[in-house]
């Protein structure tokens, strides 16, 4: 059912400003499994430069999988590094974070040269290769789970080709300059605050979320300072994207709404989702300014139209499919990873069809997707028996895949095309019947003045 929403507009005030970079070689100390309070000493406020770092260089090599497409596999030649976020830059070469191995790593297609960047911050924490063995339940000695740093996740390139990621457990924003191969931490104010997802706006801003700090903000490039915004007590967002117009979009979990912040305005719009539990996640612009977000909970995939304030939600295929991550392509398809029942594949919300894909192998989990300049799909396999990154061919993809959503979705998804028709039309009616009466005042004020001059 789609539901047309007012939304709640109201200001929020910048809470304060804070330049809180943390030095790339601070210093690391663990945590005990039984830590509650979770500090980390060597940090440092102020303005620090960064440190380069010499990558760890591997090829790599592909591995082709069976099936109806064609999907390649890149092994990771370290076990458990977890591959999480992807992106690709303007060169096509893949970016990724390593939240296990608190990495950044550059992959390059053409060359199969793949480069890794341990985080500075993370060079002291120590490296598991334990592997869960279900006839031996004991711990093994001297295993910690906890730290002050790292845990790398969500990434995005700004207009200069900068990468950027957030650090879930590190608690800070970190900044990485591909040309002079450095890093600069910055700190977030709050502790255990979980920066959770990222995203650049158009003036070189990059914003983020707290996932348990219920905030918002972004980093200033120019002073070189963190900005935040709260969301109120219990909040926990999860999304951000930022639309053409530098408006910057927030998916609120347990207030179950998506949210609109305006820089310029410093407002807050708040649009209700009509789906109890909807968990909005990660979330992307198509280019007809649509915004689609992943609903893990529902396990739906939803839409927000905001010219005309409408929300509506397709289902996944499979009983307990999970969307994780989503990526736009060039022809408007909607790419979707499934990170619990081991899928990729895409809504083509012009026919309304589904088209999914198995990942060979059992737990590959993905977390990431992103679309090359080619129209290949990659994605990352964060399983730890999976630890790849892999590329869906997209030539390979048949045109005639294609798998109707269940119940309502089809006739919801018209619904809010025809509903979309409609709000620009009413747009169009309001405005040409508003020309319509300032003409009409105009010949009447007209025909009056002639009328009083011929008297006079």
């Amino acid at each position: 059912m789609n539901l047309r929403l007012l939304g709640n507009a109201r200001p929020i005030r910048v809470s304060g400003e804070k330049e809180t970079k943390r030095p790339a070689a601070a210093s690391v100390f663990l945590f005990s499994l039984i830590a509650v309070t979770i500090f980390a000493p060597g940090l440092a406020i102020g303005a620090v430069k960064g440190e380069a770092v010499d990558p760890v260089v591997s090829v790599l090599t592909a591995t082709p999988l069976s099936g109806p497409v064609t999907i390649e596999e890149f092994s990771l030649p370290k076990p458990y590094s977890s591959p999480y976020g992807i992106t690709v830059d303007k060169k096509d070469r893949i970016w990724f974070t390593e939240s296990a191995g608190n990495n950044i790593a550059v992959f390059d297609p053409a060359s199969r040269v793949l480069k890794e960047y341990r985080i500075p911050s993370t060079k002291d924490l120590p490296d598991s290769a334990w592997k869960y063995d279900p006839s031996n339940k004991t711990m093994p000695e001297n295993t910690m789970n906890v730290f002050s740093v790292g845990g790398p996740g969500s990434l995005v390139i700004d207009k200069d080709g900068i990468v950027w990621t957030v650090l879930l457990l590190g608690n800070s924003i970190l900044r990485f300059d591909p040309e002079k191969e450095e890093f600069v931490e910055f700190l977030l104010p709050n502790k255990n605050a979980q920066p959770y997802d990222i995203a650049a706006d158009p003036h070189g801003r990059i914003w983020f979320v707290e996932k348990n700090g219920g905030k918002f903000g972004y980093v200033d490039q120019s002073t070189e300072k963190i900005v935040e915004m709260s969301l109120g007590e219990g909040t926990c967002p999860m999304g951000i994207a930022v639309d053409d117009k530098g408006n910057v979009w927030v998916g609120e979990v347990n207030g179950n709404y998506i949210g609109r912040y305006q820089p310029e305005t410093k407002t807050f719009r708040k649009f209700p989702i009509n789906i109890h539990a909807a968990q909005p996640g990660q979330m992307r612009f198509d280019k007809a300014g649509k915004l689609w977000f992943c609903q893990p909970q529902t396990k739906q995939l939803g839409v927000l139209i905001p010219e005309v304030e409408a929300f509506s939600a397709v289902d996944l295929i499979g009983y307990n499919a999970v969307p994780q991550a989503i990526a736009i392509a060039a022809d408007n398809r909607i790419w979707v990873v499934d990170s619990m029942l081991g899928k990729i594949g895409y809504f083509d919300q012009d026919n309304l069809k589904w088209g999914v894909f198995d990942i060979a192998g059992s737990h590959s989990q993905p977390m990431g997707v992103a679309i090359d300049s080619k129209g290949d799909v990659w994605f990352t396999e964060s399983g730890q028996m999976a630890n790849k990154i892999a590329r869906l061919v997209r030539k390979s993809v048949p045109a005639s895949v294609g798998i109707a959503p269940k119940n309502a979705a089809e006739e919801n998804l018209k619904k809010l095309a025809d509903q979309e028709e409609h709000g620009k039309k009413t747009l169009l009616y309001k405005y040409g019947a508003a020309g319509l009466l300032i003409l009409l005042a105009l010949g009447g004020a007209v025909v009056i003045f002639k009328t009083r001059a011929k008297k006079d």
